[in-house]
């Protein structure tokens, strides 16, 4: 079967974004912790609010359309195997080596410690408090998605294998393009059912939507005659959402909230439709990157970390701070990847023996 292109792609720009999303949460200016905070920033802040709606939750779409791809060429418990070395083994390789450093740049960043390295390596396993790391404590920081991407996998493959047995007639593709943003905004009305701080009710049911919707032609094909009103929506809500949350000075809550599930919701069908039609392409770099989207995802988070607080101190415009900081981290982290590769050991710790495999 011919590869969906524009699924890699989606993932790589989605992954990308991550890079300046994380700097940017440097600047936050309602006062969301981080592992280094410099002050409040609203231009830089808007970008925040711009991609926050739908940038993870688009993740987890395209990753139950993988799931459809990827079963038709293995069996189930192939399949939840690879899980398992590509999800799990990386969540605790990540949690034991990553995480430390990054908790230890909080700590000394935003609560003073005194002690070295090595001393507060202890302090991070034994300091359990709020799980965020943003004082120094125990946590698995942006790790969360390989967690809840394993976890989600896990029980959407009890929901497939239960539906193959007693639905084996299902037929997916009688889903009309109004049935299917009513879905996917339905999905997104569950944001605030959180389990550590995250939804994992939105995020299965997107998962579900990726793998039983979207994953199949004939319906983003019907999605697409309609991709210019998703786009209406997606910029008008995006748009919307910022200006109240950031430069209104009034307080919007739940039209904020409404505005922002429009914007996850129509955002999602908008890049899906456009990126079918734009993105189903390749070329050898973002091959490589693509192979590599994962090892990005788990690295690049200390990279930015390192960048922002040297040249924060070094640099005094918060603009310039931050494009370094994100050209740095993004060469870094390449590079860290690319080395990565090279050793058979730290490259199967990192889940990545065989990255070229969806």
């Amino acid at each position: 079967m011919e590869r969906k292109h524009y699924i890699d792609n989606l993932r790589l720009i989605c992954i990308l974004l991550l890079f300046p999303y994380h700097a940017a949460m440097a600047y936050n200016c309602w006062g969301e912790g981080n592992y280094v905070l410099l002050h409040a920033n609203s231009w830089i802040s808007s970008f925040v609010v711009l991609v926050s709606p739908w940038y993870m939750t688009l993740l987890f779409v395209l990753a139950g359309m993988s799931t459809k791809y990827s079963l038709e060429r293995r069996s189930s418990g192939q399949y939840l195997q690879e899980r398992c070395r590509k999800l799990l083994l990386p969540l605790l390789a990540g949690t034991l080596l990553i995480m430390p450093v990054l908790t230890y740049c909080a700590d000394y960043y935003n609560c003073g410690y005194a002690g070295n390295f090595f001393s507060h390596y202890m302090v991070f396993f034994c300091k359990w408090t709020d799980l965020t790391g943003y004082d120094g404590g125990f946590t698995i920081g942006h790790l969360w998605f390989l967690l809840y991407l394993f976890v989600i996998s896990t029980l959407s493959m009890i929901v497939i294998l239960l539906q193959k047995k007693y639905l084996p007639k299902l037929n997916e593709r009688k889903i009309r393009p109004l049935a299917t943003a009513i879905l996917v905004m339905t999905a997104m009305l569950f944001l605030p059912v959180k389990a550590g701080g995250k939804s994992i009710v939105t995020y299965f049911l997107l998962y579900l939507i990726g793998y039983y919707i979207l994953s199949v032609e004939d319906n983003i094909t019907g999605l697409q005659k309609q991709k210019y009103l998703y786009l209406s929506v997606f910029v008008v809500s995006s748009a919307a959402n910022v200006y109240l949350f950031l430069w209104s000075g009034r307080d919007y809550g739940f039209i904020n909230q409404l505005l922002m599930y429009l914007s996850g919701a129509s955002g999602i069908l908008t890049l899906i439709c456009f990126g079918r039609s734009l993105l189903n392409k390749t070329n050898r770099i973002i091959q490589l990157l693509v192979q590599d989207s994962f090892l990005i995802y788990i690295f690049h988070f200390l990279w930015v970390v390192l960048f922002e607080i040297l040249l924060h101190s070094i640099i005094e415009n918060d603009s310039m701070v931050l494009c370094v900081s994100v050209i740095a981290a993004f060469t870094v982290t390449v590079l860290t990847c690319q080395i990565i590769r090279r050793i058979p050991f730290v490259r199967s710790l990192f889940g990545n023996a065989d990255s070229r495999r969806r």
